[in-house]
C-alpha cells in the first residue's frame, strides 16, 4: 500500500475514471519480507476501456515510472513519483518537463488556505477512501487468485 498507491492514483488520474475490475498477485521471496509482500502486480480495467498494468516492489528501489499507450502515440514520466523532479518523453520525440514543485509545501499551503478560507481541501478524505477500497480489492484478488469486480461508490 505504501508504494503501489502512487501507481493506482496515477491510473485513476490519467484515465479520469474509477476501475471496475482488478486482478493481482503478490510475491514473498526474501526473508526481509516475511510480514509484508515483497512485490505486487495488478491489472485494472476502467469503464471507458482502458486497462492498466501496475506493479510495485520494496525490493526494487529507485524505479518509479509510467507509460501510457494511446491511440495516436504514447507518453510517460520517468521518474514519475519522485520528490526531486519529474521528467518525461512522448512518442513524437518531445520532452515533458513539468516545473519543479515542492509537493509538501503545496500540500501545507492548501491545508492553510482551507483553514483560513474555511473551504474544503482539493484532495478530500473520500479520495483516500477510494484508494483504500481499491487497494483492499487488489489484496483480496492476490489472496484468492480471482479477479475482483468493484462496485460503484
Amino acid at each position: 500500500m505504501d508504494v503501489g498507491i502512487y501507481a493506482l492514483q496515477a491510473t485513476r488520474y490519467l484515465s479520469g475514471e474509477e476501475p471496475v475490475w482488478v486482478s493481482a498477485t503478490t510475491t514473498r521471496g526474501d526473508a526481509r519480507f516475511a510480514e509484508v509482500e515483497e512485490s505486487v502486480a495488478w491489472e485494472a480495467r476502467f469503464p471507458g476501456g482502458a486497462i492498466s498494468h501496475c506493479s510495485s516492489s520494496y525490493a526494487a528501489a529507485g524505479i518509479g515510472y509510467f507509460r501510457v499507450m494511446a491511440e495516436r502515440g504514447w507518453f510517460g514520466l520517468d521518474p514519475a513519483f519522485n520528490y526531486g523532479g519529474l521528467r518525461g518523453t512522448r512518442s513524437d520525440g518531445r520532452d515533458i518537463d513539468p516545473p519543479a514543485t515542492d509537493q509538501f509545501a503545496v500540500e501545507m499551503d492548501d491545508f492553510a488556505r482551507c483553514i483560513i478560507e474555511k473551504t474544503p481541501t482539493r484532495v478530500p478524505g473520500e479520495e483516500g477512501l477510494r484508494d483504500v477500497k481499491i487497494m483492499t480489492a487488489i489484496y483480496e484478488s492476490a489472496r484468492t487468485g480471482m479477479p475482483i469486480e468493484l462496485r460503484k461508490a
